[in-house]
């Protein structure tokens, strides 16, 4: 390994995944989910640990140490059974607090050593290899350390919020070098995670995949009686005295507030019931981030924890005039703990202070799956009804035929890590089309009617889009923006058709160099600098990995084009 310094993450919970961190630069980070096929998939990641390290060459042997996001973790039988411990109220909470503490230390043990014996069984290693780090860490760890523009004088505020994590639903640090101080945490009783996955599951959908959709209902709420939803959300949770967390307001436990909320919303409209929780997320939020700011002196953010993927809040915080710049860790829910973990233990060990090679310039770091490809053009080859080509200009075949109006599924590169797809396993169209909202969703996606796609715009026409003032320049879709009044026309088919705010990836040409052509080349032709970017999965599937998976999507969906790498699969 020629003194190479690894470092793998492991996160088992929620969603789970890996990273490998080699000499302080992240070389890979998959999510189970891609491997196994299995949305948000839980438990040991066993398929996504091989993964990456395959994708760094390297073996188990070479791993300096093995560091496990969370100190504390359930079992996958116990976290992929939600109706057990969603749907509960005051009678649950009060026989769970009731239980003796030696149970909780029992269980932790138990899986501790649990999660050491799977760790140490898989790869071959020795125990004093593997250690933990607490999970709120883990989540600012991944952000501190991911952030552009750090110097080790630099103080950052760094804040973590989420459902919960290690007993703890939010945090506050003060970031120096390589010095992080927290000087708050909150309790995960206290949780605004806990609400919004609760009123998310009371409305029928699933918590921990589908809040984003209660997000992009919001908007379509009357505010009066948005106001009126958020009024029981008030009594239940509020700021803290210090005004740097947050605390119950009644007896009743977020855990627990299911039965609450429940009886509060009965006979209130589905879209009135997410413009009041998103009413309250939004202002909660903006109360803590500016008191946090105000107790510090502290303008430079960074923050992470799954209540940070609210684009819609992230946009709230970066318009606040006390945030100088504001920095959201990229799929900042639990699968960025993996990130974390390693780049923690990382920084640690080595006592380094110089950040940058650590800074994600782009997400694309699953594997190319380039075994795959020869077999599946084969096989498109052999099938009837089916043509494959190789242009010669692979961006510029793509352009044209967006230009002319066609929907072109992309398999391309190495594959994005977290929730978004940025180019590389995307479906693409126009923009400035609204009918081709209902073409994708008749093809491939089955969105819920109020359901915005995003679109990707090369950073050299952002401006005529939208307003960037704190040139956040949004590479991963972490924030919402409102859209310039004399060009929502153009972004018909990817704005949110109530408020016309777009979750934007700005395209770079060194970020992913093939993706900038293509729009600059569709620019050429149309006069457009923006297109339609959606994620390419079926319904209900995790986004598509390599070859096989997408011929597999594109043969069983009414997607009509395919871009393989250099091949266009297109059906007649």
């Amino acid at each position: 390994m020629n003194g190479r310094k690894c470092f793998l993450g492991i996160h088992d919970g929620h969603n789970c995944g890996a990273a490998l961190i080699i000499d302080g630069v992240v070389v890979a980070a998959v999510n189970e989910e891609r491997l196994s096929r299995k949305k948000n998939d839980s438990g040991y990641p066993r398929q996504a640990i091989e993964d990456v390290l395959k994708i760094g060459r390297i073996s188990p042997k070479d791993l300096n140490e093995v560091i496990f996001a969370s100190n504390f973790m359930h079992t996958k039988a116990h976290l992929e059974d939600i109706s057990r411990w969603y749907p509960v109220g005051l009678k649950e909470q009060k026989a769970d607090s009731s239980r003796p503490k030696e149970y909780a230390k029992q269980l932790f043990d138990i899986r501790r050593k649990a999660r050491i014996k799977e760790s140490i069984n898989h790869l071959g290693i020795k125990s004093d290899v593997v250690s933990f780090v607490e999970h709120h860490l883990a989540h600012l760890t991944a952000a501190y350390y991911t952030a552009p523009n750090l110097t080790p004088e630099k103080k950052i505020l760094g804040l973590t919020c989420d459902g919960a994590g290690d007993n703890l639903c939010a945090t506050v640090s003060v970031c120096e070098g390589r010095k992080i101080e927290r000087i708050s945490k909150t309790d995960r009783h206290a949780s605004l995670g806990k609400i919004y996955s609760r009123v998310t599951y009371l409305m029928g959908m699933t918590p921990w995949e589908h809040e984003y959709k209660v997000m992009g209902l919001a908007p379509y709420s009357d505010k009066k009686y948005a106001e009126i939803a958020a009024e029981p959300l008030r009594r239940l949770l509020g700021i803290s005295d210090d005004g740097l967390g947050f605390q119950l307001n009644s007896e009743i436990s977020t855990n627990y507030c299911y039965e609450t909320l429940r009886d509060e919303y009965e006979r209130q409209r589905f879209d009135n019931i997410a413009g009041g929780v998103q009413l309250f997320t939004e202002e909660l939020l903006v109360r803590w981030v500016k008191n946090c700011i105000e107790h510090t002196g502290i303008k430079d953010l960074v923050c992470g924890g799954g209540v940070f993927m609210n684009v819609k809040a992230n946009m709230q915080i970066a318009s606040l005039p006390e945030v100088n710049s504001i920095y959201i860790m990229p799929s900042a829910g639990d699968e960025s703990l993996s990130i974390g973990a390693a780049l923690d233990a990382y920084y640690k060990r080595t006592q380094e202070n110089n950040f940058s090679k650590s800074v994600i310039n782009n997400l694309y770091l699953g594997s190319d799956k380039a075994e795959e490809e020869q077999s599946v053009i084969l096989e498109a080859k052999s099938k009837p009804g089916l043509n494959v080509s190789e242009p010669k200009n692979m961006n510029e075949a793509i352009a044209d035929l967006l230009s002319n109006g066609e929907i072109v599924a992309v398999c391309r590169g190495r594959m994005e890590w977290g929730a978004r797809a940025l180019g590389n396993r995307s479906i693409l169209s126009a923009a400035n089309d609204f009918r081709r909202i209902n073409e994708i969703n008749n093809m491939i996606k089955m969105r819920d009617f109020w359901m915005p796609f995003a679109p990707s715009i090369i950073k050299e026409k952002a401006s005529r889009y939208f307003e960037d003032p704190k040139a956040i320049e949004p590479k991963f879709m972490t924030f919402a923006f409102s859209t310039l009044a004399e060009c929502q026309k153009d972004l018909a088919a990817a704005s949110h058709p109530k408020d016309y705010t777009i979750r934007p990836q700005i395209v770079t040409k060194d970020s992913n160099p093939d993706y900038h052509s293509i729009i600059s080349k569709y620019y050429d032709i149309t006069g457009h600098g923006a297109i339609l970017n959606t994620s390419f999965n079926l319904h209900g599937e995790p986004i598509v990995y390599g070859a096989k998976d997408a011929f597999r999507v594109f043969v069983l969906s009414g997607l009509r084009h395919l871009a393989l790498n250099n091949y266009i699969i297109s059906k007649d």
